[in-house]
């Protein structure tokens, strides 16, 4: 057999892990995702992996209590942009 590439560093039961991850934290970023599974990969890696599954990030919608910004320069800073991944079909 003649294999070519690079072996990847991520295995099919890293990936299921990965999923079965953001079925319970949807908002998980890539570098939670790597620290949570102590996985030996990428933060790029992951995103790869996880647009080919299908998978988008999309901004979370704000409550009303939550939406209120401080208007400092340096308060602006200090704001989440909290996101999330949805599964694209």
């Amino acid at each position: 057999m003649n294999f070519r590439g690079k072996q990847p560093k991520s295995s099919d039961a890293d990936h299921q892990h990965i999923l079965s991850l953001l079925e319970k934290q949807p908002d998980a970023t890539c570098l939670e995702i790597i620290e949570a599974l102590n996985l030996p990969v990428s933060i790029d890696t992951v995103w790869r992996f996880l647009q080919k599954a299908g998978y988008r990030r999309k901004k979370k919608s704000l409550h009303a209590s939550e939406q209120e910004r401080p208007r400092c320069g340096r308060e602006e800073e200090k704001l989440e942009r909290p996101y999330m991944w949805i599964q694209c079909k």
